[in-house]
């Protein structure tokens, strides 16, 4: 072998193996899955193969579900997401080049929210269609670690706003001295929007209790807009109010109870 010969596989050798390294780096699929013992990046893609495993969050952290989907068949995926864990986008993405006929993907963006053992759940089928147990389902348990020391970008925004009430019906129960409760009955703007039950107002002048009642929904979140129905009791403090008539409203809807007599025990 000549000197020039040694040289040129040397050089060969090296060109490949730089070839491979870099084929290596540009074929890294951020769309696998980490195994469950892997450190969990926020953000981090899950794909049909993560399916029936489990994963650790914190609060806080996100990470995006990727199921092949083809809606064209009337196939779609229906995902169940427990308390705990809320949606933050969710969409189809089709291919790069539109085919008839072609599929892609389904993504959404979860994001974990209280700690607890949670489990995502999905079933393949048609709408219209009862289950049979022969679909296509994916499931993954999440455990959510509650971290105390979470820093405030992790910490969930919410939308205040003011309770649509329908209805306000007054119990008076029986006993003395007498005790008042007010059922607030009404509707939420979607399955997001729940009462903010720990800031609930009220406020007695003379004969008139107001009652401020309002809902939270948090920040950025994809929700379908439907009605979801609620039914909120809310006790009064009557004890020592003198007889007479009094109004209970709550966001612009009234009703009244009557004591025919001072209701402080003697």
């Amino acid at each position: 072998m000549t000197r020039y010969t040694g040289m040129g596989i040397l050089v060969l050798i090296t060109i490949v193996a730089v070839t491979m390294a870099a084929f290596s780096m540009g074929c890294t699929d951020t769309d696998e899955p980490l195994d469950v013992d892997d450190t969990i990046v926020s953000g981090t893609v899950f794909s049909e193969e993560a399916n029936s495993s489990e994963i650790s969050l914190k609060v806080g952290e996100r990470i995006v579900l990727k199921l092949n989907e083809n809606p064209t068949t009337g196939y779609s995926w229906d995902l169940s997401i427990p308390e705990g864990i809320v949606l933050v986008k969710d969409e189809f993405v089709g291919p790069d080049e539109p085919m008839p006929g072609a599929g892609g993907f389904h993504e959404w963006t979860l994001e974990a929210v209280s700690g607890g053992n949670h489990q995502i759940n999905a079933i393949y089928k048609r709408p219209w269609e009862d289950v049979t147990g022969e679909e296509d389902t994916f499931s993954m348990d999440v455990v959510v670690l509650a971290d105390t020391l979470a820093s405030d970008d992790n910490v969930m925004e919410y939308v205040v706003g003011t309770a649509v009430v329908d209805d306000v019906q007054i119990m008076v129960m029986e006993s003395f001295p007498l005790q008042i409760s007010v059922t607030v009955i009404g509707n939420l703007p979607d399955g997001c929007t729940t009462i903010d039950e720990e800031n609930i107002e009220v406020v007695n002048t003379g004969n008139v209790f107001d009652i401020a009642l309002k809902t939270k929904r948090p920040k950025d979140l994809v929700c379908t807009d439907a009605l979801v129905p609620f039914e909120v009791n809310i006790p009064l403090d009557v004890y020592g109010l003198e007889k007479g008539v009094y109004t209970v409203n709550v966001n612009g809807v009234t009703d009244t109870f009557e004591f025919t007599v001072d209701n402080v025990m003697e």
